[in-house]
């Protein structure tokens, strides 16, 4: 009788991916920090009850086919990857300087006013609509720089200001990434991992079809000890350019490379 060899399975990786119909051997691009990549299929089947006995015993259930998910969750937040799970596209904002920006028609003391390009404000001077405009002097309110964000905290009695204020600044360059403007994308996805359980043995995986859901939630004020992770669920198609009796299926594969030879 032949001995069983227990293999046991603690992987550790990176995953990639790149647009669904890339041909040849690059383009592929890293997904940084995944903390958990899981796959599994679950089986639709139709079954039949026969009417002859008064028992309505089932006497066939066969399988009409099977769908293919993946979950992942992943670290890397940055634009590029929220508008790729958010189905968005980025705009690049190019650093500036603004004058005249108008405030609200009258702001009044405890009033907080958002700068209209808020992206790391320097050099910020407000300053009233007479004819010889007066600064506002920074005691009289506090600036929230990297947020563009302003509360008003008093008012000077003396001299009066004629309203609206007007802010100069200069705004640092940023990306914006805007929600749900693009239409989603298949992409092709690879996992190279290694086993930890055995001696670090490398092994692949590859989904050639793959659609992604938009991630389930990102979240943006954290507790604990945890880093903030996005959520992805998947379902892998079938790539009906790969023939379906070939040796690298239609879903996808997985493979177990064998140890360098001495």
């Amino acid at each position: 009788m032949s001995k069983t060899v227990e293999t046991y399975f603690y992987g550790q990786g990176r995953v990639f991916s790149r647009p669904f119909g890339s041909v040849g051997n690059s383009g592929w691009g890293w997904w940084g920090d995944v903390s958990a990549l899981t796959f599994g299929g679950t089986d639709e089947t139709a079954s039949h009850k026969e009417s002859y006995s008064g028992q309505k015993s089932e006497v066939r259930s066969f399988s009409i086919g099977g769908e293919c998910t993946i979950k992942l969750t992943a670290h890397q937040i940055d634009p590029d990857k929220l508008a790729q799970h958010l189905r968005g596209t980025i705009t690049e904002i190019a650093a500036g300087s603004v004058t005249g920006e108008l405030f609200p028609n009258p702001v009044a003391v405890g009033d907080v006013i958002k700068l209209d390009k808020p992206y790391n404000v320097s050099e910020l001077v407000i300053t009233d609509s007479s004819g010889a405009p007066v600064t506002l002097d920074p005691e009289h309110y506090d600036a929230f720089l990297e947020h563009g964000s302003i509360e008003l905290l008093s008012l000077p009695t003396a001299p009066g200001l004629t309203q609206p204020f007007k802010a100069a600044y200069k705004q640092a360059g940023a990306r914006q990434v805007a929600f749900f403007n693009a239409a989603p994308k298949l992409i092709q996805l690879r996992y190279e991992g290694i086993n930890l359980t055995e001696d670090n043995a490398p092994v692949i995986a590859e989904w050639y079809k793959v659609s992604t859901t938009p991630l389930q939630e990102l979240p943006f004020i954290a507790s604990g000890n945890d880093l903030a992770g996005i959520s992805i669920d998947a379902k892998c198609l079938a790539d009906p350019t790969r023939p379906a009796s070939g040796p690298f299926g239609r879903f996808g594969r997985y493979v177990a490379i064998n140890a360098i030879q001495p």
